[in-house]
């Protein structure tokens, strides 16, 4: 009897590799939040509205929006995706940075490597911080050290 269940249980085993292996899955979330705490502190918090993950780890995410409360972060997108295998998120479309210290950023499309510290763009950027406008062409910020450059040919418009 012994030796049956072990036949049968194979059995299934190889069936349900067998689909596993043939058909590639996919894992879909509404309203998703994240939250990543270190020593009992919020660092990262992400929420999105649609989220699609791929077998790999890497997905897809609509009206994405993440917060990092202990340096005043705040970034969302309408989308995003984010790579596993290089620790990065790509956020696209009506993409909006607000940092407590330089102000909030506007562009199409934001790099952001979490492990890194590091948030950076070669797209058009207007930055907008109480009376004074800087639009660009590429956006560096270095988190840790709070190194922030607007790059590209800068215009700088003062409101008095």
């Amino acid at each position: 009897m012994g030796n049956f269940i072990k036949l049968l249980f194979s059995i299934i085993i190889f069936i349900f590799l067998s689909f596993y292996c043939a058909f590639p899955f996919q894992i879909v979330s509404h309203e998703l939040e994240y939250a990543l705490y270190k020593k009992n502190q919020l660092i990262w918090s992400f929420k999105t509205k649609e989220f699609f993950q791929k077998e790999t780890g890497d997905f897809e995410g609509k009206d994405i929006y993440l917060i990092n409360k202990e340096k005043g972060l705040k970034i969302w997108a309408n989308k995003g995706f984010y790579q596993k295998g290089e620790d990065k998120f790509i956020l696209q479309d009506n993409v909006h940075l607000v940092t407590s210290e330089y102000g909030e950023v506007y562009t199409q499309k934001l790099i952001f490597y979490p492990k890194k510290n590091l948030i950076f763009t070669d797209e058009e950027v207007i930055l907008i911080k109480k009376g004074l406008t800087v639009k660009g062409k590429g956006l560096i910020y270095e988190i840790e050290t709070g190194n922030f450059k607007v790059e590209g040919k800068a215009k700088v418009k003062w409101k008095i």
